[in-house]
């Protein structure tokens, strides 16, 4: 645990780097994203989110797919799935610091698992159905970005408190920080809301939680179905490893037969 809150921290400070220093922007393809979510408008940022360059794929039209940025993203999806949500998303570690303060909690259950569906919706008609007809209709427009992200909202706020700029009130007065807003009181109350319920990145990865080389791993021959992994894991899955699975390894510290390991892990 003490490793991968260190790694989501220090995730956190590279991917916005340039609050530091504007040396990263120098020397960054403008076709390169971080892994996890992490807003692009910001000017701290070090380079682009990959919801954004999904979105950007649709947005300018398939006959114009840059293949670089194509392969980016499934090199990323292939390597890590959804071990990035869990290790190394910066919004994942702020839902994490939330989930923390000791309150009732809201416990998964069947309407939660239910809900965990929805982000494949966000997915679909967000970052696929609306960009491409915004380019069929001969517009360009991210409508993740622009009508849902509430990371764009935080980011601006974290920056300006940083710069030590004034706080004004329009900066509350729209929807988009009403959409913030929700996700952090529901992160008090009930595990990650966002990863869970809405986040596209999310549901992109875990397409591939099977297949990634650092994703969790049941070894079935070991395994004597006593669910200790499942009752001790917080997200949505239904067996350890699928596409709800974000590898924290809280399961993995769970079972007492040896029967979880990491992708990268040799089987005993």
């Amino acid at each position: 645990m003490v490793t991968r809150r260190l790694l989501q921290i220090c995730s956190a400070i590279l991917y916005n780097c340039n609050l530091i220093s504007d040396l990263p922007a120098k020397y960054i393809n403008s076709d390169f994203c971080v892994p996890g979510l992490n807003c692009r408008y910001c000017p701290a940022s070090v380079a682009g989110c990959p919801l954004n360059f999904m979105q950007r794929l649709f947005a300018d039209g398939l006959a114009h797919l840059p293949l670089r940025v194509l392969c980016w993203l499934l090199l990323l999806a292939l390597a890590f799935g959804r071990f990035i949500c869990g290790w190394l998303c910066p919004f994942g570690l702020v839902q994490d610091i939330l989930d923390k303060i000791p309150v009732p909690k809201i416990k998964k259950n069947e309407w939660t698992r239910r809900l965990s569906y929805l982000k494949y919706v966000f997915l679909a008609v967000f970052v696929v159905a609306v960009p491409l007809g915004y380019h069929l209709a001969g517009k360009r427009f991210m409508a993740f970005c622009h009508w849902v992200c509430p990371n764009l909202p935080f980011s601006n706020f974290l920056m300006t408190l940083s710069t030590g700029g004034g706080i004004r009130p329009y900066m509350f007065l729209n929807y988009r920080f009403a959409i913030l807003a929700a996700v952090i009181i529901l992160s008090v109350f009930l595990f990650r809301p966002f990863c869970r319920f809405i986040c596209p990145l999310g549901a992109f990865y875990g397409l591939f939680n099977k297949i990634a080389l650092l994703s969790v791993k049941l070894d079935e021959s070991k395994c004597v179905h006593c669910n200790a992994c499942l009752r001790t894991c917080k997200m949505d899955i239904r067996k350890v490893g699928d596409h709800e699975c974000i590898s924290c390894g809280d399961c993995k510290a769970a079972c007492k037969f040896g029967a979880i390991r990491f992708g990268w892990e040799k089987k005993q």
